[in-house]
């Protein structure tokens, strides 16, 4: 793991001075700027296998709902087998793999380990990733990327929470687009609706309040949050398409 750190580190390092093209100039941003776009390029199949994933489940949405509503009030052990049963044969219909809803969460190692290669980088001018006599410069727009002091990282909390908050709310309204009204959605769909929303503020919030804490997690997290806005613009743009496809199959 830490093996892991240290290379995200290093060419964090080498990277904002452009891997030498800068000569003795070190700018930390671009560094941080290249190492998360590089990292969410290479994420990108994940994503797109994810929102396949979410494709198929929104189309077998509205005949699991069904299949939920014909065994709602049949509670014994042999309506619940065949439940069961008719759920698994409908994604095997839609090609729908269980295990797909693993997918996001072979992004997380990497994304833990960039949040700890940004919170170790420099909280001084000195690098701490290779030799401690180069000067790594900091400074971005008015503050410092090392910055601890909540005041000035203020403006960057802010554009991170509306960041996540369009990013979460996009997603949301998307899928309610995707989705036909369903007269077999009942009153655990809506608390559902109602957790995922409650979900959404409290990461606006906590992401917000950690970006306070850290000037270089806070512009790390603005970076990734509009790389993932941009991919789910492309994501979004190719739905119906694709969705077509898959009705077609």
């Amino acid at each position: 793991w830490n093996w892991v750190i240290l290379q995200l580190g290093y060419f964090t390092f080498y990277a904002s001075n452009l891997f030498g093209l800068l000569g003795n100039t070190y700018l930390y941003w671009l560094g941080l700027l290249i190492m998360t776009l590089l990292i969410r390029t290479l994420g990108w199949p994940i994503y797109a296998k994810t929102n396949d994933m979410s494709l198929k489940m929104q189309l077998a949405q509205p005949e699991i709902n069904k299949i939920q509503e014909k065994y709602r009030n049949r509670k014994d052990q042999a309506s619940q087998q065949r439940m069961q049963q008719e759920t698994m044969e409908l994604y095997k219909k839609y090609k729908i793999n269980v295990f797909g809803c693993l997918m996001p969460l072979l992004q997380m190692p990497i994304f833990i380990a960039m949040y700890q290669v940004v919170q170790r980088f420099p909280l001084t001018d000195l690098s701490t990733f290779t030799d401690s006599t180069v000067i790594m410069n900091t400074n971005f727009l008015w503050t410092t990327l090392g910055n601890t002091d909540w005041l000035p990282n203020l403006p960057l909390a802010i554009a991170v929470s509306a960041l996540m908050f369009l990013s979460q709310w996009l997603t949301q309204h998307r899928t309610k687009m995707q989705q036909k009204p369903n007269q077999y959605a009942g009153a655990k769909a809506q608390q559902s609706q109602n957790t995922m929303k409650y979900m959404m503020y409290f990461m606006v919030v906590f992401m917000g309040y950690i970006s306070l804490r850290n000037a270089g997690i806070a512009f790390y997290w603005v970076i990734g949050t509009s790389y993932q806005l941009f991919q789910s613009y492309l994501s979004f743009r190719n739905m119906q398409k694709r969705q077509d496809q898959l009705k077609r199959q």
